[in-house]
């Protein structure tokens, strides 16, 4: 639980990048006691929606989903920082691609998903399964997602 709890504090206190200071600008419950919903965003203009499951023992493990990302995240600091913090905690995360112009037109292409941009810089922190999916549930679903996973 420590290191989730580093995250939210470096987050809540804001992380200096080039183009402004980013910033968890919103927490608020989830649906179950072990999740919490983020917002997060660059000064005052919101970047992203998370949703953050710290585990649930023996049998749940921590989660962590990227979604509504605006374009301005992908290939950017933004998406440096965040991934690399993100990955020091969650050993599976989910993050919607289809404003990733470059990753989308890689998958649709057949690239493997460790192989598409997204999925490359995934892999350098140190995931190593990967998945391209999306399942209807309802309009609950979300976007399309990549997951990546490391032992």
């Amino acid at each position: 639980m420590r290191c989730f709890k580093e995250i939210k504090k470096r987050l809540s206190e804001g992380i200096e990048l080039p183009r402004g200071k980013l910033v968890l600008s919103q927490v608020s419950r989830g649906r179950f006691a072990e999740e919490e919903n983020y917002t997060i965003s660059l000064e005052d203009r919101r970047i992203l929606f998370a949703k953050a499951f710290y585990g649930r023992k023996p049998y749940y493990k921590e989660w962590i989903e990227l979604f509504h990302i605006e374009e301005e995240f992908f290939s950017s600091a933004i998406e440096d920082t965040l991934l690399e913090l993100f990955s020091k905690c969650y050993r599976r995360i989910f993050v919607e691609y289809y404003q990733d112009r470059q990753t989308l037109m890689e998958l649709k292409a057949g690239v493997p998903p460790d192989r598409t941009r997204l999925g490359a810089k995934l892999k350098s922190l140190g995931y190593t399964f990967f998945r391209d999916w999306y399942y209807p549930e309802g309009w609950m679903e979300g976007g399309y997602k990549l997951q990546a996973e490391r032992p």
